[in-house]
């Protein structure tokens, strides 16, 4: 069963996925979930772009590049957001930029997982990213997940390094629709 839903995926994928995709924050939504003092809580990231290259037949060739504003955070929460942007989170004065790459792709059921490096406030980390591929007219839907320790990357300092008020993990979510690049 899990070979044919394979099989009729990759029929339905656009030949196009073979050239150069590119999707930005007009094209789709890059979001995360993260706790605080036991609540869950959402947010978003409002700029960001998106390359990917990704042949079926070839995915040793293949190629994502994501790279993300960390000043466009967005929680809903003022206060919160100007913490997060702050020098004990994101410190978007030196940090503008959040970036994940990656050129390793290996199947992961009916979709995808690539394995890159996460790049945050400076500090590299391995992040598997799982994603799958859906045809959508001319473009082609990325829909997809990563999970990630904020600790890890120095998102938490003082205060905040400790988990009692803010959890360790996260969860990163994006729906992209990616069209031929040019």
């Amino acid at each position: 069963m899990i070979l044919r839903a394979l099989a009729v995926a990759l029929a339905l994928m656009p030949a196009a996925l073979a050239e150069a995709l590119r999707a930005n924050q007009d094209d789709g939504r890059l979001e995360f979930t993260a706790t605080q003092a036991g609540a869950e809580f959402a947010g978003s990231f409002r700029r960001f772009e998106v390359d990917l290259e990704l042949d079926p037949a070839r995915p040793e060739n293949g190629r994502l590049e994501v790279s993300v504003d960390t000043g466009s955070i967005d929680t809903q929460d003022p206060e919160r957001d100007e913490i997060l942007r702050g020098p004990d989170f994101f410190e978007v004065e030196t940090h503008p930029r959040a970036t994940f790459s990656a050129e390793r792709f290996e199947r992961a059921g009916a979709g995808w997982r690539a394995r890159g490096e996460l790049t945050i406030r400076g500090v590299q980390r391995p992040v598997p990213v799982e994603f799958t591929l859906l045809p959508s007219g001319p473009a082609t839907v990325m829909k997809g997940s990563a999970r990630l320790k904020r600790l890890e990357f120095g998102l938490g300092q003082g205060d905040w390094a400790a988990t009692e008020w803010i959890g360790d993990g996260v969860e990163v979510r994006f729906e992209l629709k990616l069209a031929p690049v040019g």
